[in-house]
């Protein structure tokens, strides 16, 4: 009895000793041979009402084909538009999910760094496609509106390819990417980044981690017409259209292949706090929001 203990101690051991001194992996962005993925995409707007309770006004989904490939240092991306099944009073006019709907996006980035955006000169195309009051054209024709699309489109880029080289599997990696000169965002602050093991998704092994941070947004048509415009007895609010700003505190979930650096599935949770000015009296009105974002990336097969 005392020799089978301690065989099932030694076999312990061995186990341990094979497995579970690899602590790290490595990540890596590179492709062989270009990789075609289908992505859904599903975002849910909800505002706090004035009695504090949450109401959801927007879900935006659609579904899109992405094609990544490498070659040397430079990586690509391809992203063409498919099919929209967003509902709720925005669905067709939610200013940062038109972008999921260009017919057209091509990619090149170093790294985590984009160097070039093409497809963008098509936004004016699908405005125009889409039937809109006149004044929510107008603002969403805005040139202050195509550039933060593109900062969405970069910022998402940044957040998916934030690890590179050996990395801890489950643990708090905020200083170990500080030394490595990767928490460098502007407009963004970062709290931490932590790793949280590996989840099978889509066939495949891939490397969870989680990036608590701060943003800002000061685009005034998404602030004002997601809850002002909302239905849900905010109405009243609507001569508050001047000093537009939003404050959120965001928990963003990656997982991705660490032999490639491909997305497998990306997860944001956002909780914001909106403020708005009456430009006549001076008052301020201020609301909350909970913004939840999905994309799920699934290979397809040859």
């Amino acid at each position: 009895m005392i020799f089978l203990k301690i065989s099932k101690m030694l076999v312990v051991v061995v186990v341990f000793v094979l497995f579970g001194c690899s602590s790290n992996v490595e990540i890596n962005y590179e492709l062989k041979e270009p990789a075609v993925f289908n992505l859904y995409t599903e975002a849910y707007y909800a505002t706090m009402d004035l009695k504090g309770e949450e109401r959801i006004g927007t879900v935006t989904a659609g579904y899109t084909k992405l094609t990544y490939s490498s070659k040397a240092d430079t990586l690509y991306l391809n992203r063409v538009f498919e099919i929209d099944k967003s509902r709720g009073y925005l669905k067709n006019y939610m200013p940062s999910e038109l972008l999921w709907r260009i017919r057209e996006i091509d990619m090149v980035a170093l790294d985590r760094r984009v160097i070039e955006i093409k497809g963008f000169e098509l936004y004016d195309t699908l405005l125009q496609s889409i039937s809109m009051p006149t004044r929510w054209r107008e603002q969403l024709a805005h040139p202050e509106n195509v550039k933060h699309l593109i900062r969405n489109e970069k910022h998402r880029w940044e957040m998916t390819h934030l690890l590179k080289g050996p990395v801890p599997i489950k643990e708090d990696i905020t200083a170990l990417l500080r030394s490595r000169d990767r928490l460098n965002f502007a407009l963004i602050e970062i709290d931490s980044v932590v790793t949280n093991g590996f989840h099978n998704l889509d066939s495949r092994r891939c490397l969870g981690y989680t990036i608590h941070l701060k943003e800002k947004e000061s685009f005034p048509y998404f602030i004002w017409e997601q809850h002002v415009n909302s239905g849900i007895g905010t109405e009243q609010f609507q001569s508050y259209y001047k000093g537009l700003e939003a404050k959120y505190y965001t928990q963003y979930w990656v997982a991705i292949d660490p032999l490639t650096g491909v997305p497998c599935q990306e997860r944001e949770f956002k909780q914001g706090v909106h403020t708005m000015v009456n430009p006549t009296t001076g008052d301020t009105a201020t609301f909350k929001s909970h913004i939840s974002l999905e994309r799920l990336y699934t290979a397809e097969k040859k």
